[in-house]
């Protein structure tokens, strides 16, 4: 209810424990129902705003409809599955890849809670190829549950887990996916390692829609740079649109979820610097700006 200041009322009054608890976003007046642990900064986002991540949210309830197949790659405990599931119905389909062992838990449960039928949660890290890697889990004494990553040999300071890793487009084909209306990648730099495994979707329009968050400093390490995938899905004919996360559009988007995603959405173009977590959408050619028809429909 606070007109201002809303942020740092909610670390102030999350700095003691509070035991986690049954919550619910604010996406209709019913929920998705969810599992919400206020020490997790995306969970208490979610439930105090009533949203995460309000422009890509917008972007979501913009482009999908009843009956629509959507990829979560990276769902963490599963805010965009949940948003994603609600909106596609028991006609769609939603394939949830999170290969950490604790936050699939919260993923099972918040499916579990909704009785979403039409999604299929996957204890697997999309990469670049089938077998097993490792992940380093999130700092647990920090607040970003958000934070885990596929490498080479275990981190310090983490816990580590083998998990398994597969490439996505066998994955898919293995769960009777075609088309894929929306593909969400969020997996801390793991882009690096998918991305170039695409071609046969990416040259065939399999994938509509592509939502990415990359991760410039960890692509670094891997040698791949964010500028790199960007120019090679635009290679097979997509459309890139960057996100605004500046400060004005994310302080409005704070207080009123936006009524458009077109108000913060603009043509990528090479000479643009990126940000240092650049949110980028990708269309296929032929595929309309959200609130607007696909041009072959």
């Amino acid at each position: 209810m606070l007109p201002r200041g809303r942020y740092p009322a909610i670390n102030w009054v999350c700095k003691r424990h509070i035991a986690p608890f049954y919550g619910s976003l604010g996406l209709t007046n019913e929920g998705p129902a969810f599992v919400c642990d206020l020490s997790d900064a995306i969970a208490r986002e979610a439930w105090f705003m009533g949203f995460y991540e309000r422009q890509e949210t917008a972007i979501l309830i913009d482009i999908l409809r009843s009956g629509m197949c959507v990829v979560d790659v990276g769902a963490n405990w599963g805010y965009y599955t949940l948003l994603a599931a609600q909106i596609v119905g028991s006609c769609g389909r939603v394939i949830s890849l999170e290969p950490h062992p604790s936050l699939l838990k919260l993923l099972d449960e918040n499916i579990r809670l909704n009785n979403l039928t039409s999604v299929t949660p996957l204890c697997i890290a999309a990469s670049n190829r089938d077998g097993e890697m490792n992940l380093a889990g999130f700092d647990e004494s920090q607040c970003n549950s958000g934070t885990s990553r596929l490498t080479e040999t275990a981190s310090e300071g983490v816990n580590n887990f083998r998990v398994k890793s597969r490439l996505l487009e066998p994955l898919l084909d293995a769960h009777n996916i075609g088309d894929v209306d929306l593909l969400k990648i969020d997996i801390e730099g793991g882009e690096g390692l998918v991305v170039p495994t695409l071609h046969s979707g990416l040259s065939q329009r399999r994938f509509k829609r592509i939502l990415i968050e990359l991760h410039p400093a960890a692509l670094t390490e891997m040698k791949v740079t964010a500028a790199s995938l960007i120019q090679m899905i635009l290679s097979y004919g997509y459309q890139a649109w960057r996100i605004d996360h500046s400060m004005q559009p994310s302080k409005r988007a704070a207080y009123q979820l936006p009524s458009s995603a077109s108000n913060f959405l603009t043509k990528v173009d090479h000479n643009d610097r990126l940000d240092d977590w650049p949110h980028i959408l990708f269309l296929a050619a032929g595929v309309g700006m959200p609130c607007q028809p696909d041009s072959h429909s």
